[in-house]
C-alpha cells in the first residue's frame, strides 16, 4: 500500500498523491517561551513550532489532469487554517498542522513531484482515540486512577456531576504531579462542574466560574497511572475525565 496522508479526514491519495518521505521528529525545547496550553505553569519551558516537511509525487491522466488535482489539494489545505494532519504509516496519532507552502514541478506529462510543508504551531501529537473514563464519586474523599499512554504530559477535561447539594470547598489533586485546583463554591443535584486544563478555565453549568478558584490545574502524566482525588464532592456524584494522549 503507498503511503499517504490525510487532512481533516480527506485522504489526499484520492488526488493521486503517494508520499516518498516525511520529516517529521524534532525536540526543539525553549525555557523562554509560554505558549497556550500551559499559560497556568508559566515557570515551565515549552516546546517549540512543529514543521513537518513531506515530498510526494502526484501522479495524473495529464498535464491538465495533474495541475487540476494539485489545485484541489491546495483548496482542500487552505479550507481551514489549522486541521488534523494523519499519515497513514504512522499509526494512531493527528497533528494539529496548517500548510506553510507547496513546492512541485512537473516530471513528465502525467506526474509531477514535489514538497509539502505543515506548520504545528502546537507541537505535539495526539492520539486519534479519545479517553473517555467516568468513576463514580462514592466516598469522600475519593481516590481513582487514570492510565494515560504517550510520551507527553495530558490535559483533562474534568467534569464534576453532582449528586447532592454541596457548599464546597471542592477539590481535584493529582496525588503524582502535586497539582490541586480548589473551587470554594455551592452545588445543587445534578449541577456540573467543568475544569478545563487545557484552556484554564472552570465552568459550572457552562458558565465561566473563576472567581473561587484557586491551585493549579492537574494534568495527567504519561506513561502510566495517575492517581486523581477528589475531596468534598460528597458520596453520590460522578467523576468524567476526558482527553487525548499526547506525543512529543
Amino acid at each position: 500500500m503507498a503511503n499517504s496522508l490525510s487532512f481533516n479526514g480527506t485522504d489526499l491519495s484520492v488526488y493521486g498523491i503517494t508520499i516518498t518521505q516525511a520529516k517529521i521528529h524534532q525536540t526543539a525545547f525553549n525555557r523562554d517561551v509560554t505558549q497556550l496550553d500551559t499559560r497556568a505553569f508559566a515557570s515551565h519551558g515549552k516546546r517549540e513550532a512543529r514543521k513537518i516537511s513531506t515530498e510526494f509525487v502526484l501522479v495524473g491522466s495529464s498535464l491538465l489532469d495533474i495541475h487540476t488535482r494539485l489545485a484541489s489539494i491546495k483548496r482542500l489545505l487552505t479550507t481551514v487554517e489549522t486541521g488534523q494532519l494523519v499519515f497513514d504509516f504512522i499509526h494512531g496519532i493527528y497533528y494539529n498542522a496548517a500548510l506553510d507552502e507547496i513546492d512541485a514541478e512537473n516530471l513528465t506529462q502525467t506526474s509531477m513531484s514535489g514538497v509539502i510543508s505543515f506548520i504545528c504551531a502546537d507541537p505535539y501529537g495526539y492520539s486519534t482515540t479519545e479517553t473517555d473514563q467516568t468513576d463514580n464519586i462514592d466516598t469522600d474523599p475519593t481516590a481513582v486512577s487514570i492510565t494515560v499512554g504517550g510520551s507527553a504530559i495530558a490535559l483533562p477535561v474534568y467534569t464534576l456531576t453532582a449528586g447532592e447539594s454541596l457548599s464546597g470547598p471542592i477539590s481535584v489533586k493529582n496525588n503524582d504531579t502535586g497539582e490541586e485546583l480548589i473551587w470554594d463554591n455551592s452545588l445543587v443535584d445534578t449541577d456540573e462542574l467543568e475544569i478545563d486544563t487545557e484552556h484554564w478555565v472552570v465552568k459550572k453549568n457552562g458558565t465561566e466560574s473563576m472567581t473561587d478558584v484557586s491551585g493549579q490545574f492537574p494534568r495527567l502524566l504519561p506513561g502510566q497511572d495517575n492517581h486523581i482525588v477528589v475531596t468534598g464532592f460528597g458520596t453520590t456524584g460522578t467523576l468524567q475525565t476526558v482527553f487525548h494522549s499526547r506525543f512529543i
